[in-house]
């Protein structure tokens, strides 16, 4: 039996003078459609008193509030708008890979969860940095905030500044990637089992990605709002 199992392969394509990969744009945007048209969902027709459905949503969001909450404290409650919409985003963009994909045929790469791309958690990260970065500003004016970069301690605050997003990156970008090679693994050897318990392994996998990466972000919103 001859297994051949290709990886990190990305559908090219020129867009302002750039190489982007289509497959992660078009998997991204789908991911936000599907945020954005549940989020609308949930909001019309809000009632003092709610259903199953409504109730269903004011837990998700209650939990969703929990996760800045558990990091900064009362005021973390300000922060849930982009926390939550991070982890909505990932989680999404995380259980989109588990999708039939390998149906859809195109001539160079292939659909997979946009988050196997080191462009996009890359992307993400960044975001987050400069999130927390303008939360410290916000919250403690600017020069009051840049004072935590002197010396003595100011070197290690600058590595800690750099090295946060290439962690957070790396971190979602390894653990969704390695996940969706043993999944193409199990199919190549067991094609007549679809291995189950591995895709469902996988969406808990996307969901503790989703929820590291947004308890992280919080943290270290915390860390640069707080006044000690």
């Amino acid at each position: 039996m001859n297994l051949n199992i290709e990886f990190g392969e990305h559908w090219h394509a020129s867009l302002f003078g750039l190489t982007v990969n289509m497959d992660t744009v078009l998997t991204a945007w789908l991911a936000m459609i599907i945020v954005l048209i549940i989020s609308a969902i949930v909001s019309v027709g809000l009632k003092r008193t709610p259903g199953k459905f409504q109730s269903f949503a004011e837990m998700v969001y209650g939990a969703l509030e929990s996760i800045p909450v558990s990091q900064i404290g009362a005021e973390g409650k300000n922060y849930t708008p982009i926390i939550g919409s991070l982890f909505l985003f990932i989680l999404t963009c995380n259980l989109i890979g588990q999708l039939p994909w390998k149906l859809l045929h195109i001539s160079e790469g292939e659909f997979a969860s946009p988050t196997n791309d080191i462009n996009l958690t890359a992307a993400l990260a960044i975001l987050a940095i400069i999130y927390y970065v303008y939360s410290g500003i916000k919250k403690k004016g600017l020069f009051k905030y840049l004072k935590e970069f002197l010396p003595p301690m100011g070197l290690i605050e600058i590595l800690d500044l750099v090295t946060r997003p290439l962690s957070l990156s790396l971190r979602l970008f390894a653990n969704i990637l390695a996940g969706e090679i043993i999944i193409m693994v199990m199919l190549g050897l067991l094609a007549a089992f679809l291995p189950i318990p591995m895709m469902l392994f996988e969406v808990f996998v996307a969901f503790i990605q989703a929820f590291i990466f947004a308890i992280l972000t919080a943290s270290y919103v915390a860390g640069a709002i707080k006044e000690e």
